[in-house]
């Protein structure tokens, strides 16, 4: 074997060996799933993190169990931007920390943590239904079953697009289970361009069956997405041009591979380009002589797309409609025009009726139009207008409507602020819920300071009622967080994006609570603790709600701590 190649074969061996040094250390441990020792994580992130500084080539480190257990670490700091865009990278994220660690119900929750090279936290994400199961990945199926080292075919990486392999090896002794790498080929081609015997050498690397694994110029390979054909042309060092072509070739059902053809254009290009040259000077000339019209033509459709273009953004941003649809002599621009008006009228019209986070959801996939839903945690806030019946028994009819419209208007707009989900409105009442559809980790704080918010615009505009004539809404609060089931409930013909489950039972008894103790804001125990170094509460009673079967301790809001 010549120096070259024993360099490049030399570098997998590295990879394979801090592999190997990683998988003693892991299978020396317990699953991370098995214990709830924060100590176990943190010393398995380390130890991925010391293993990353010393592969400059690996992208990633990983390791799953047979018990559904996933933890992997990813080095940031070798990411072009666009790489970090897909990945979400907070600006001054050095790690991204995966871990997947599932229930006792079978749910498979993923936390992600973005760190500083100090390890220290800078975002975190609980996504609480993500689903990653690694038992059922090709890497870890494959590992197990052969039961050594294996090293894959090359793909490119779901999460940033680049052309990547993956060295995997299973887990020894008591713990099932595999730890694998996934290796950035760029890199990895860079060193092996490197170790090429001469100027004018080439190094290549493939895998046991015949696959390209690294390859000096790069070029053909850094765009190949994988797939079973590929082609388009390069130029060399000395400028010369070729075409090549990848393929994919099976024989039987023994093995399958890909071959890759390379060929100068010099070499059968020549007439070809002359009779191009010619039909380029043909087309020049009979370009000119339609290039003025062609040009009034297209700035006309040019204009007109550009305006269905900007209305397809209003329509995203659930925008007010414009006036006047887009209009033109072009039977097919004109229907588009006509439609995207009748759309963008009728989202925005749907957005009056629903949410506009729930529709923003429904446009962009991110929320399901289809029956069901997750348990997650939630705020959940209700009100009330006291003696609404009273009042509503001795005014107008259409005086009411407005005034009413008025109230909400009010509270619409503070619960708004604070981000909450106005899930809808029950006769004088409201229901709004947070932390759905979107998470929010500050979430029984925004519903405390929406109440608050509320509080204070009603008191506002009861002086403004009581200037007209009218009798003033006296507004009442309770709120209360924990589980809930979210999600659409309803049928097929007619559904309801909202939060079901005993939190939203206690929430609108706490509310109806204020009536006996003449307060106006109620919370439960489980708020006030949660807030209790933003705000003032003071102690109410111990009470079982009704419906309830167990005690709770209630308190007021008072106000927020400065």
């Amino acid at each position: 074997m010549d120096a070259a190649s024993a360099n490049t074969l030399g570098h997998l061996e590295a990879e394979v060996s801090e592999l190997n040094t990683v998988v003693r250390v892991l299978s020396s441990t317990p699953s991370l799933a098995d214990s709830d020792d924060r100590s176990e994580v943190g010393g398995a992130v380390g130890l991925f993190k010391t293993a990353l500084r010393r592969l400059p080539q690996a992208d990633s480190l990983y390791v799953g169990y047979d018990n559904g257990c996933w933890l992997q670490v990813r080095r940031l700091d070798e990411l072009d931007p666009t790489e970090r865009e897909r990945l979400g990278a907070p600006q001054g994220a050095v790690y991204n920390v995966n871990l997947v660690r599932p229930t006792s119900g079978g749910a498979l929750p993923m936390r992600r943590i973005f760190e500083d090279e100090q390890g220290n936290k800078i975002d975190q994400l609980d996504l609480w239904d993500y689903g990653y199961d690694a038992r059922k990945r090709v890497w870890y199926r494959d590992t197990m079953q052969a039961n050594r080292a294996l090293v894959s075919s090359p793909y490119a990486s779901f999460s940033i697009g680049t052309p990547m392999i993956t060295v995997s090896a299973p887990l020894q002794r008591q713990v099932r289970g595999v730890i694998a790498a996934d290796l950035k080929l760029d890199k990895f081609s860079d060193l092996v361009y490197a170790q090429r015997p001469g100027e004018h050498g080439t190094a290549i690397i493939f895998d046991s069956f015949g696959v390209l694994i690294a390859y000096p110029e790069f070029a053909v390979m850094r765009r190949w997405d994988g797939s079973d054909h590929y082609e388009g042309s390069i130029r060399d060092e000395d400028g010369r041009d070729y075409l090549f072509r990848v393929r994919k070739f099976s024989q039987g059902d023994k093995y399958s591979g890909y071959s890759l053809l390379l060929a100068a254009e010099d070499d059968f290009v020549q007439n070809v380009r002359t009779l191009q040259s010619r039909g380029i000077i043909i087309a020049l000339i009979a370009g000119g002589c339609f290039i003025p019209a062609v040009w009034i033509f297209g700035n006309r459709m040019s204009t007109s797309l550009k305006r269905i273009t900007a209305q397809a953004s209003r329509l995203r941003t659930l925008a007010a409609p414009d006036d006047a649809p887009v209009t033109s002599h072009i039977a097919e621009i004109d229907e588009l025009g006509r439609t995207m008006a009748v759309a963008q009228r009728s989202i925005w019209s749907f957005a009056r009726f629903v949410p506009k986070d729930i529709v923003k959801g429904i446009i962009d996939s991110s929320i399901s139009p289809e029956l069901g839903g997750a348990r997650q945690e939630v705020t959940i806030l209700f009100t009330d207008v006291t003696n609404f019946t009273g009042i509503a028994e001795t005014a107008d009819p259409d005086s009411l409507m407005r005034q009413t419209s008025r109230h909400f208007a009010a509270l619409t707009e503070a619960f708004l602020v604070e981000g909450g989900t106005i899930d809808k409105f029950i006769g004088d009442s409201v229901m709004v819920f947070w932390n759905a559809p979107h998470l929010q980790l500050d979430h029984v704080e925004r519903a405390c300071r929406a109440a608050l918010a509320a509080k204070a615009a009603s008191e506002a505009l009861n002086t403004q009622f009581e200037a007209e004539g009218l009798r003033p809404f006296t507004v009442r609060f309770g709120i209360h967080f924990g589980d809930a089931v979210v999600g659409n409930v309803g049928s097929a013909e007619r559904m309801n994006y909202t939060a079901l489950g005993n939190s939203v039972n206690l929430a609108a008894r706490l509310e109806g609570l204020n009536k006996e103790y003449g307060t106006t804001i109620l919370v439960s125990e489980a708020v006030r603790k949660r807030v209790d170094n933003c705000f003032r509460f003071k102690a109410i009673a111990s009470v079982i709600a009704k419906g309830m079967t167990v005690e709770t301790k209630v308190y007021e809001l008072v106000e927020a701590v400065a």
